[in-house]
């Protein structure tokens, strides 16, 4: 793994130890904040895709027909393995259409046993696929690691289904790994013409909804991913404006209406955010102005909810002023 990567997963490691001991709150925002600016951009490197014609199309057939008849999934590892390195294809057919949905019907056919379903949640951690060339200009890679995130999250959806399933050391892997993730990505993109959907900040609102809603991890470990989200949202030079506010809104306002513990969080956020954005009313370049309207599309999706706490709900009516 390359070394700023590392570095990054064991500053992330550190600070979510103290979060978890109660030594780190008001000041989580900025210690995250700190390691994404610390963060240092690659120059573009080849990004090698999967071979699509290496009999992908034959396996997916193959699984395809088992879920048709309604027979658990006799898969091996290997041919598993396949699907979910597909999930980096640019064919959006094969990649969105035919591997994902494929997947997502056996999830719900109850097709995959535990222990399949344990690897598929193996190999979508695995660190080099999932930040493959994130640290790069905007490229290609991005369709295999938003559809690994994406991914992640419904197999730890309905990995905690399974009542028996306690692997509490494997979702705290998967809280670090996401916080990684919210560090190191930086694509926007939505729907890119001849490749189909990347929706990378979709995907990881997503995840982080899962994660938010599953009883076995701790309120830090909660607390920590949402103040990473929005961290990350605060520093995007580029716009989300394919649907991620709706599903960001949502995934905050669900949070939110569980503790008032996030509730506060969330509003101390904002106003440090808003006390940010007031010295710097008038961005002077095309990075600063999408941060500004990035903030003010959030913010709108957020007061449409009305299902928020009263605190939340309170400040957002309290902030409807010119900085949007």
């Amino acid at each position: 793994m390359d070394e700023q990567l590392q570095k990054v997963l064991s500053d992330l490691t550190v600070l979510n130890e103290q979060v978890r001991q109660g030594e780190v709150y008001q000041s989580l925002g900025p210690r995250l904040g700190q390691i994404m600016d610390g963060i240092k951009r690659h120059r573009r490197t080849t990004v090698t895709l999967p071979d699509d014609q290496d009999g992908v199309k034959d396996v997916l057939t193959d699984f395809r027909h088992q879920l048709d008849q309604q027979v658990p999934v006799t898969l091996p590892n290997d041919q598993l393995r396949l699907l979910l390195d597909h999930l980096a294809s640019t064919d959006a057919e094969l990649r969105y259409q035919g591997i994902n949905f494929t997947f997502y019907d056996a999830f719900q056919q109850d097709a995959l046993d535990t222990q399949q379903l344990t690897f598929i949640l193996d190999e979508l951690l695995r660190p080099e696929a999932l930040f493959a060339h994130i640290l790069e200009p905007t490229n290609n890679a991005v369709f295999g690691r938003a559809s690994r995130v994406a991914m992640l999250g419904v197999v730890l959806h309905f990995l905690d289904q399974y009542g028996n399933y306690n692997d509490v050391d494997k979702l705290h892997q998967a809280v670090l790994l996401s916080a990684a993730y919210l560090c190191l990505e930086t694509d926007t993109r939505g729907f890119v013409n001849q490749s189909g959907w990347a929706h990378a900040f979709t995907a990881i609102a997503d995840l982080l909804a899962v994660l938010s809603n599953s009883h076995k991890l701790p309120r830090a470990e909660k607390l920590f991913l949402m103040t990473a989200l929005m961290e990350r949202i605060k520093r995007l030079n580029t716009p989300l404006i394919y649907g991620e506010n709706d599903r960001i809104a949502n995934y905050l306002a669900e949070t939110t209406g569980r503790s008032g513990l996030y509730a506060d969080a969330l509003v101390l956020i904002l106003k440090n955010w808003r006390q940010q954005v007031a010295l710097n009313r008038r961005p002077d370049n095309i990075g600063g102005w999408n941060r500004f309207f990035n903030r003010k599309r959030l913010l709108d999706a957020l007061r449409l909810r009305q299902d928020l706490p009263k605190t939340l709900k309170a400040y957002l009516s309290s902030t409807i002023d010119f900085l949007g």
